[in-house]
């Protein structure tokens, strides 16, 4: 039960966090595919329920207004990606 209120919260926390860029295109696509195109995430933590939760976080400390973007994923046991989201204020956000 516990993983389902865990699993069920973040989905709800993904799906009300604004967005810069759609990067629901990765739902159904592996876990490898992502690293390859991506790297290897900054975050990466396994639920008891067996899914996990992939997070890349980039910051571009050139400018002073600090863009970030954060890129979340959620992997199923299958390794496959079954939500994405992406948070930031930067341009460069869906852009590896």
């Amino acid at each position: 039960m516990k993983n389902v209120v865990i699993s069920s919260f973040f989905m709800i926390f993904v799906a009300s966090c604004a967005s810069n860029g759609d990067v629901s295109h990765w739902q159904g696509e592996s876990l490898g595919s992502l690293i390859q195109q991506y790297g290897t995430p900054d975050t990466f933590l396994k639920l008891e329920d067996g899914n996990r939760i992939v997070e890349y976080d980039k910051k571009n400390s050139i400018h002073i207004a600090g863009n970030f973007c954060s890129l979340t994923f959620m992997v199923d046991r299958r390794n496959r990606i079954s939500g994405a989201k992406a948070l930031g204020n930067g341009s460069n956000c869906i852009r590896p």
